[in-house]
């Protein structure tokens, strides 16, 4: 009897070894491993990278077992939350006689197979102690890393609305349904947590990788709604890895269609920090990112000031100020005469352009994205921005409703000589009336995200200066009405939301009905506009604060 279990034992170490052996990618699966090009890295970091991922793979050898039968409910961090448990019985005799023989990474490939398994059948919470016991044997199972903080911050996340108890519909009784939303949406913060945790430890025992540090940062922006300093510190760990500075990203062939892939260099992550910081919004470290770090024109303020007034030009005249340009260039002395006078510092126009140009050629590969960007970040926000910075509040909130609703009088001033220009370029009064109507159109709906959380912070800003309890109120009303207009323009805005939420479970505010209708109008019409019609007053929100407590 002795003899035969010792002869089944090795017939199940030689079972494992011959299936890691079938699997020639299967580690480079599990890792993610890119195939490093010559020269890419340095000897000695290549021995730094093979050092951590050696400590981490074999270091302390029971550290697996004591994972196994005491999985915690707490994150890395303290959270609390419902961290899946592991459980023995999801381990078949054959598992057990491998982790037995050591071969743990090959229990988590059997183990990751059952997982896919459960996930096409549509068994997503069978998958949970699945995927806690594949990270918890392989460590460096990257895919099995990244897809449990996936599962439960996006799976999980969007399966709870239909759970009883958390349904709402127009039968539901307000107080219900207010009592249903906050307990759904606290069982959805449980499920982003532990995904976010999932993403924590990944990152802790594969620090050398850039999937993880992006997705963390990924997942607690665009899912937890956190557009913070941590998360911005969690890209910039993305992007110091080596494994980050060549992405393949698929592009469109000759017919539009995905066909083939190509490299993207370090301005991936650089223009994801630059989102962020766009959208938190700090406009100044925005336009730092994209200026000194991608385009490099940090030691260059000239350049920098000729960027800023393309910006300018382009809040101006409107996205087309370029063909003020062509225009002059292309003309006779009689036409340059004409434009001179319809913009007497052409000349200047002519040199933020060429610089606008110029930044765009550093950048070509990323399709000149961080020069856009700032150009169209400083034409739409930066004046604003300074107002703000400058305790000019009022003018600030007032210049940034005239830009999202592209009132003349703060934005695009200079219409009606594009309007001169493009006749004066041959163009016929129709094609003049519809570029107008578009050029408007695309400024409305390109300014309404940033510019809304940037009058909600505003407002909230004006809210910490005051000292009066109802106005204070007032203000925090104010701000809780932005951000809901950005929730409700953009379902996906988590930022929006989580910051609007805030201000329901402090003051049990609610979503004007107008606000609602003015969002599901536009959206009838194509481009969804929330923003304000009119700067609101402070005066009218007390009086409607002032009748709740405080």
């Amino acid at each position: 009897m002795e003899q035969k279990k010792i002869l089944l034992g090795g017939a199940a170490v030689l079972l494992l070894v011959a299936y890691n052996g079938a699997q020639p990618g299967l580690r480079a699966m599990r890792t993610m491993s890119p195939v490093v090009p010559e020269g890419q890295l340095s000897k000695d970091e290549l021995t730094k990278v093979k050092t951590v991922v050696r400590r981490q793979r074999y270091g302390p050898s029971l550290e697996w077992l004591d994972r196994l039968t005491n999985a915690s409910a707490t994150g890395i961090d303290g959270t609390k939350f419902g961290a899946p448990k592991l459980d023995f019985r999801m381990l078949s005799s054959l598992m057990l006689a491998g982790l037995a023989s050591g071969f743990k990474s090959q229990v988590a490939n059997l183990l990751w197979m059952k997982s896919d398994e459960y996930w096409h059948k549509g068994m997503l919470t069978r998958q949970n102690p699945i995927m806690e016991a594949v990270v918890t044997l392989d460590p460096q199972f990257l895919e099995a890393w990244d897809t449990a903080g996936w599962h439960w911050s996006y799976n999980i996340f969007a399966d709870l609305p239909v759970q009883p108890g958390l349904t709402v519909d127009k039968k539901t009784p307000p107080e219900e349904k207010t009592r249903r939303l906050k307990a759904l949406r606290e069982k959805q913060d449980v499920a982003i947590n532990t995904g976010l945790d999932y993403y924590a430890r990944g990152t802790q025992m594969n620090p050398e990788k850039y999937l993880l540090w992006f997705k963390f940062g990924w997942t607690r922006l665009e899912k937890a709604g956190l557009n913070d300093d941590e998360t911005i510190n969690l890209y910039r760990e993305a992007r110091k890895q080596s494994d980050a500075r060549n992405q393949e990203m698929m592009v469109p062939g000759p017919d539009g269609k995905p066909q083939s892939s190509t490299v993207q260099g370090l301005d991936l992550m650089g223009r994801t920090i630059g989102h962020a910081y766009e959208r938190m919004p700090d406009i100044a470290k925005a336009l730092e990112m994209y200026s000194d770090d991608l385009l490099r024109l940090k030691n260059q303020p000239q350049k920098k000031a000729l960027l800023n007034d393309a910006g300018r030009y382009w809040a101006k005249y409107s996205s087309l100020y370029s063909d003020i340009a062509d225009v002059y260039n292309k003309g006779d002395a009689v036409d340059k005469a004409k434009v001179k006078q319809l913009v007497p510092d052409v000349e200047h126009l002519l040199a933020a352009q060429a610089a606008r140009v110029e930044a765009g050629a550093i950048d070509k590969g990323a399709g000149s994205q961080p020069t856009g960007a700032f150009v169209s970040i400083s034409a739409r926000y930066k004046p604003a921005w300074d107002l703000w910075q400058a305790g000019k509040l009022d003018q600030a909130a007032q210049l940034l409703i005239g830009v999202m609703n592209c009132d003349p009088k703060y934005h695009l001033q200079g219409l009606p000589v594009m309007e001169k220009i493009w006749a004066l370029r041959g163009d016929a009064p129709e094609a003049i009336k519809a570029e107008v109507a578009k050029q408007i159109e695309y400024e409305r709906e390109s300014s309404q995200e940033i510019g809304l959380h940037m009058l909600a912070k505003i407002f909230e800003a004006k809210m910490n200066e005051e000292t009066d309890p109802v106005r204070q109120k007032a203000w925090a009303r104010m701000a809780y009405e932005q951000w809901c207009r950005a929730r409700e323009r953009d379902s996906l805005n988590f930022q929006a939301r989580r910051r609007s939420t805030v201000y329901e479970d402090k003051y049990g505010f609610t979503i004007p009905d107008e606000i609602l209708k003015q969002v599901a109008d536009s959206r009838k019409l194509g481009a969804v506009v929330a923003a304000p019609p009119t700067l609101p007053k402070i005066e009218d929100y007390v009086k409607k604060v002032s009748q709740t407590p405080v």
